[in-house]
């Protein structure tokens, strides 16, 4: 992100604004998917950090095979948009979601959702496949790679029938709590290698195993894909501080800046910005990254704390900053900045904007 850019599009329409730069969102949208092809794996791109119709067609453009959402409210707009390969990472519990999920099957070409429990699998719709969370170090939903998920599938597949298991599907989100590079190649080859166990356990017991998909951006391409199948990155296509803490991505690639403008300077070494934690992301910080998110260009300055309407920077000396004065901050993660925004102000290489709508916002 060109610094420049994001305050020249907020000197024309004020802050705070959230600010994507095209040329580079493009540059990591390539990116990845040379990776994916040079790998031999199918790209399956989460869209919920961007949650907009036009960025997802550009991510199949670049050649994605379909997408990954969290939501049955993306699922729905993208669907609406004219994706017809979705798979929705998130179990689908309660009447109303499988209904919406069954009117959803209908509409789309291929709908798949990822669960860790055969009693939810039974109420899932039957066109809707399946794929089997396996626990490769996150701890959060899934069953543990080996036996214990080898079980629980037969048992799935007992009850559903073979046609509608897909095959297996992880998330090495625990590379967000890695301290070391050393310890985010492990998470990626955990994540690799629970799942072709996994799968080995599952074909020698008869069970076909279609699909091996993997996720995470700090952890793809960590560790060779030799036999995983898919690879479902998200916060790539704008990066974030987080991404750039963990070295998975450069402060280059970062695509999204929060522009922001000095409202008060109290102290030498304090001021204040008209972006708090109604449009900069209080989520997830990493190992390395004490702040709330990185300001471009300024780098004795630490995004210190966050009120809904204000950000408070400080120095070590003085802030060297005026009331008036814009600056560009990083978010520490992006998803849940996009999600507080309604439009974003997307600027092209010859400083044009125009407005990206979030189009799949919200949590449901």
């Amino acid at each position: 992100m060109n610094p420049v850019i994001a305050v020249r599009a907020a000197t024309e329409h004020g802050t705070p604004l959230v600010v994507v730069d095209e040329e580079t969102m493009e540059r990591n949208l390539a990116r990845m998917a040379e990776l994916a092809r040079g790998n031999a794996v199918r790209l399956r791109p989460h869209a919920k950090t961007h949650k907009s119709v036009e960025v997802a067609r550009r991510q199949l453009a670049h050649g994605a095979a379909g997408l990954t959402v969290a939501t049955l409210t993306e699922a729905e707009t993208f669907a609406a948009s004219g994706v017809d390969d979705i798979l929705i990472a998130h179990p689908p519990v309660g009447e109303g979601k499988l209904r919406r999920l069954g009117a959803l099957a209908g509409r789309v070409r291929r709908l798949a959702v990822a669960l860790d429990d055969a009693g939810v699998a039974g109420r899932v719709p039957e066109k809707v496949e399946i794929l089997w969370e396996v626990d490769t170090g996150l701890h959060r939903i899934g069953t543990p790679p080996g036996r214990a998920s080898v079980d629980a599938v037969v048992e799935l597949v007992r009850l559903t029938g073979p046609e509608r298991f897909r095959g297996l599907t992880t998330h090495a989100g625990h590379a967000y709590r890695a301290k070391e590079d050393a310890e985010r190649r492990e998470a990626a080859a955990q994540e690799v290698v629970g799942l072709l166990e996994t799968a080995e356990g599952l074909r020698a017991m008869g069970v076909a195993v279609r699909e091996l998909s993997i996720g995470s951006t700090p952890t793809v391409g960590l560790h060779p894909l030799e036999g995983i199948t898919e690879v479902r990155p998200g916060t790539y296509v704008y990066g974030d501080a987080n991404q750039v803490a963990l070295g998975s991505q450069r402060l280059e690639d970062c695509a999204l800046a929060v522009a922001a403008t000095v409202v008060s300077t109290p102290a030498p070494d304090r001021a204040v910005v008209d972006a708090g934690s109604k449009v900069l992301s209080a989520d997830l910080r990493v190992p390395g990254m004490p702040d709330f998110g990185i300001v471009l260009e300024r780098p004795h300055l630490h995004v210190a704390r966050l009120s809904e309407e204000h950000a408070v920077l400080t120095a070590d000396g003085a802030t060297g900053l005026s009331i008036g004065d814009v600056v560009a901050i990083i978010p520490t993660h992006v998803c849940t900045t996009v999600n507080l925004n309604s439009e974003l102000a997307l600027v092209s290489a010859e400083g044009g904007v125009r407005w990206l709508r979030v189009d799949a916002r919200g949590w449901r």
